[in-house]
């Protein structure tokens, strides 16, 4: 063994350390040599902006993803709604004039199916509606979210063919007379424009009861239920025949409300009493605009659409500034032809006419 002064120690011991730090960093190098270089600054520019590529375009898919869903949410929001909704009336409708009087409608039959004046409401019923006729407001209820135009109301009225439900959610006994009311409307606890349905029942019990001269039967209108959310315009047009019945150039036409009741009536001898009678109704058109109950988010195509007409029934309707905003909107109608007021009916014999030219035996058919 080699002996090692006390004077060489220090110089031996400093040897002996850079011997052994110089074979480390040799092992180093040669094992893990990318431990001892980096990248240069280009490859690193490269690589970060190749990853913020990645991520805009992952953001990107799920914005549009995001998008697309709630677009696909609003329109089956709407087309359940709407679907439900309407179809819930449109049964309704095929039922009324059932059990009336006289198998026809217009704004003169008492006790009619299609309430359109006071006369088809009947001497022994008091409507006690002060929304319904006064100030036109069959025609012109509520403040509509469309620019120039207002809400149509539509009150219909049919016998009850079997036990169930009226539209307010009440228990209708078969046999029982309801009356429907179907509007625009909010309350103070539900603030949204929903098509609503109020209803009020009578029996024939009770009419039997009364003689004409006896104060009218009082309807209790019941709290009303929304048939459909979130509409923004509600129009009803009526189909009538535009002609005699026994005229083969007639047709079938579609007028709204109002202007069926500024058609000039005609002064016709019904069963020996003249009187001036108007077109009969024979079909009942509904139309809506509804909007989704959600935003589909800040879409710029959704609010231009917004900005643009829709047809309603052949009505262009552009929605006031206030709501051209990012909610779907969509238009639904439906035709619901009057099965129970298409019976075999006497017009009734024009009096311009000649009495050799005069049909009293025409069908409504």
């Amino acid at each position: 063994m080699k002996r090692i002064s006390l004077t060489n120690l220090d110089e031996y011991s400093q040897l002996t350390h850079s011997e052994h730090s110089s074979s480390s960093c040799a092992v180093a190098k040669r094992r893990f040599a990318h431990h001892c270089s980096g990248f240069t600054l280009i490859e690193l520019m490269i690589s970060i902006a190749l990853g913020l590529i990645i991520v805009a375009a992952a953001i990107q898919l799920f914005i549009t993803g995001l998008t697309s869903y709630k677009l696909q949410k609003a329109m089956a929001h709407i087309q359940n709604n709407a679907s439900l909704g309407l179809n819930f009336i449109i049964d309704d409708i095929r039922k009324a004039n059932l059990s009336s009087p006289v198998p026809a409608v217009n704004d003169q039959i008492a006790y009619a199916g299609i309430l359109l004046t006071d006369k088809n409401v009947g001497k022994k019923i008091n409507l006690n509606c002060a929304a319904c006729f006064s100030s036109n407001k069959l025609t012109s209820f509520g403040d509509a979210h469309v620019t120039g135009l207002t809400n149509d109301q539509l009150l219909i009225r049919y016998q009850a063919p079997q036990n169930g439900f009226d539209c307010s959610g009440n228990v209708l006994a078969k046999d029982t007379f309801v009356v429907q009311r179907y509007y625009v409307g909010s309350t103070s606890t539900d603030l949204r424009h929903s098509l609503r349905c109020q209803a009020a029942q009578y029996t024939q019990a009770q009419l039997d009861a009364i003689k004409d001269t006896d104060t009218p039967i009082a309807l209790d209108w019941k709290n009303s239920q929304v048939i459909l959310s979130n509409v923004d315009f509600f129009q009803v047009r009526l189909g009538y025949i535009d002609g005699d019945l026994d005229n083969a150039d007639s047709k079938l036409a579609y007028t709204d409300i109002k202007n069926y009741m500024a058609l000039t009536a005609k002064n016709k001898n019904i069963d020996g009493v003249v009187q001036l009678v108007r077109p009969h109704v024979h079909a009942i058109q509904i139309g809506v605009l509804v909007q989704s109950a959600d935003s589909t988010g800040n879409q710029s195509v959704i609010k231009e659409r917004n900005q643009q007409s829709f047809q309603v029934l052949g009505t262009n309707v552009t929605l006031a500034p206030a709501y051209q905003d990012s909610h779907l909107r969509q238009v639904v109608d439906q035709t619901i032809s009057l099965r129970n007021a298409m019976g075999w009916v006497n017009e009734g014999c024009d009096t311009s006419k000649t009495e050799a030219n005069c049909n009293t035996g025409e069908s409504g058919t």
